[in-house]
């Protein structure tokens, strides 16, 4: 019986284990990856505005050299709270689901203000110059938007909250049923759950160290090249942050566990005095 009970310890142990680091993960991914204000954040600390905004910059200029314009025709045509904002806009559309576009009637304007100021428009290149115009707005628009699947995005992103928010409530309720189960099993030795949570607890730190390290042995994380480098550097900048906050999760997790099995282990070298005292006094008499 006593074998028995052992086993369905070591299960009702293994399934808190597994539930602890799914709550671990999902809290996470949700804080970090599928959190707006979170990505927003990481672009400021990387200059991700500033380094679009000089992509922009640059592409434009590839253009003015190829169309033999003179490079004063780009003067102030965009600014970087512009890119900024446009680039907000595309969150949004992930995040939130808005269905906002990118909007070039701004660099427009401001280009054909230019062009008119330097007088170098006339009937022979009027067509020339308007498909100059729109490749410099499509030149913008391809720089700052990466992809055209933001509904997709978005689907996928509503997707992965409902499967995570499901996901997250069953192994609550599997965490909380665990441990009355636990409990049960303990019944007659109350500090045995004590001992169970923290080897729980433990365990759950030493897979979190495991995985971390894995992922950072097998991968090249500032190797990542995804589209440019400002948007590696963000890329980047996430994945490490969330492999440090798992660890610290480990490590919060691991100092508790500790605590507990050492609380535990108080207990039974008390239980053993009281024990050995009481048989010392029964052998007296």
């Amino acid at each position: 019986m006593k074998v028995i009970v052992n086993i369905i310890k070591f299960i009702v142990i293994t399934i808190l284990t597994t539930c602890v680091i799914s709550i671990g993960i999902i809290t996470t991914v949700s804080s970090i990856i599928l959190n707006q204000d979170y990505i927003t954040q990481k672009l400021e600390e990387t200059n991700f505005y500033a380094e679009i905004y000089e992509s922009v910059k640059s592409n434009f200029e590839n253009y003015i050299y190829q169309s033999g314009l003179d490079e004063e025709v780009l003067n102030d045509i965009c600014t970087e709270e512009k890119v900024k904002n446009d680039i907000n806009i595309i969150l949004n559309n992930i995040f939130q689901g808005t269905d906002e576009k990118i909007d070039t009637t701004e660099i427009s304007n401001n280009l054909h203000a230019n062009i008119d100021k330097l007088g170098i428009k006339n009937s022979r290149n009027e067509e020339a110059i308007e498909q100059f115009v729109t490749q410099i707005c499509n030149e913008y628009t391809n720089t700052v938007l990466h992809t055209d699947y933001e509904d997709n995005i978005h689907d996928m992103y509503v997707k992965a909250n409902t499967i995570l928010s499901k996901i997250y409530d069953i192994v609550t309720i599997t965490l909380v049923l665990g441990i009355i189960v636990l409990a049960l099993l303990n019944f007659k030795k109350p500090s045995k759950n004590i001992q169970g949570i923290g080897i729980v607890l433990f365990a759950t730190a030493i897979f979190n160290f495991i995985a971390c390290n894995i992922v950072t042995s097998k991968i090249n994380i500032q190797g990542i090249k995804i589209f440019n480098d400002a948007f590696s550097n963000v890329i980047v900048k996430i994945i490490q942050e969330t492999i440090d906050k798992i660890m610290a999760f480990g490590a919060g997790v691991m100092v508790i566990a500790i605590i507990l099995i050492a609380i535990y282990a108080a207990i039974m070298a008390k239980n053993n005095s009281k024990e050995k005292i009481i048989e010392e006094k029964t052998t007296d008499k």
